[in-house]
């Protein structure tokens, strides 16, 4: 990211608004939204559409949009919350309201002012000093919330549950802070600052029976990364076939994958017999890989007029701790 905006009660507001509470699915609001007027100075956001929850997600750092895709691969992903504010104070659990989690007994959040204070660190919680409403010249502390990453709402068969996922280029930034960091700030107190923050988020979760994983993105497999993101892209495009006719094309893709022809040869084929275009047999194509009907090694770079690559290893098997039950 870059440096990071300056807390004023107008962002407080805003965020009070979005997230006191958040709403489910397409109607949830991110605290911050990955555009110029909110995000982090420099930061490279951007705005990923998602069918699952028929919304932009907001991703405010190529790390965080890098995992967004190997989290949108997730079968079993039914929402997300992103930038989503950690509650200061006492409130619900994530999954409170939700349809899902009817008859479930939750627990709540004890906030993040009452955990400062466990750890002995309450003058590290952020604050924010504004004008008291009966005498402005006064200045009174107000709490300001932390913002974390993704929060994943997951279902099984024992029912939805949760995944906190706090993310970073890589482990040395979860210890030494380089957001907002200026030639003169104290590096002492902004590394004992990054501890705090850090170690009251997982506390936070792990009240309310949610873990929270460290995720650093230049662990994650390039290739992998490369192939999701080109594969994704293709997932709002429409294509003129009806269920029985895409299944077939599907089919012929598969058989491919198991005869180690290209997809362009399978395509070809498919165009000759059938006179289907080239871009809408490649949208199905795209669609089918993505929703995990077509499974090709995406450990190696997929290009349409290679052989096609049996899967090897399971993308999902790799990254299975973010996505598992505490």
């Amino acid at each position: 990211m870059g440096t990071v905006r300056r807390l004023t009660e107008a962002r407080l507001r805003t965020i009070l608004s979005r997230q006191d509470p958040p709403a489910f699915g397409r109607d949830y609001a991110p605290s911050i939204r990955a555009v110029r007027e909110e995000a982090p100075d420099k930061s490279r956001f951007a705005m990923v559409w998602s069918a699952l929850v028929e919304r932009e997600i907001s991703t405010l750092s190529r790390p965080e949009k890098w995992v967004l895709y190997i989290v949108l691969y997730c079968p079993w992903l039914f929402d997300i919350q992103e930038q989503r504010m950690l509650p200061y104070l006492q409130a619900p659990h994530p999954l409170t309201g939700h349809p899902l989690a009817v008859g479930m007994k939750l627990p709540s959040f004890r906030g993040t002012l009452a955990i400062a204070e466990e750890l002995g660190a309450l003058e590290l919680h952020p604050v924010l000093r504004i004008a008291s409403t009966t005498d402005p010249t006064v200045m009174a502390a107000v709490p300001f919330p932390w913002i974390g990453d993704f929060l994943l709402f997951l279902l099984d068969d024992l029912g939805p549950y949760c995944i906190n996922l706090t993310i970073k280029a890589t482990d040395a930034e979860f210890d030494v802070p380089t957001v907002g960091i200026r030639p003169n700030t104290d590096m002492k107190r902004a590394v004992r600052h990054a501890e705090v923050r850090h170690r009251a988020e997982q506390i936070l979760y792990e009240d309310v029976d949610i873990p929270t994983i460290r995720v650093a993105a230049d662990k994650v497999n390039t290739t992998v990364l490369a192939n999701l993101e080109h594969i994704y892209g293709w997932q709002r495009r429409v294509h003129p076939f009806d269920e029985a006719q895409r299944l077939e094309i599907v089919d012929a893709l598969r058989a491919g994958v198991l005869a180690g022809v290209s997809a362009l040869e399978v395509i070809h084929n498919l165009m000759a017999e059938f006179s289907h275009a080239l871009y809408d047999l490649k949208i199905v194509m795209y669609q089918a890989i993505w929703k995990r009907e077509i499974r090709i090694d995406l450990y190696q770079y997929f290009f349409i007029e290679r052989p096609l690559i049996a899967e090897h290893r399971d993308v999902l098997d790799e990254f299975s701790h973010w996505f598992k039950r505490s």
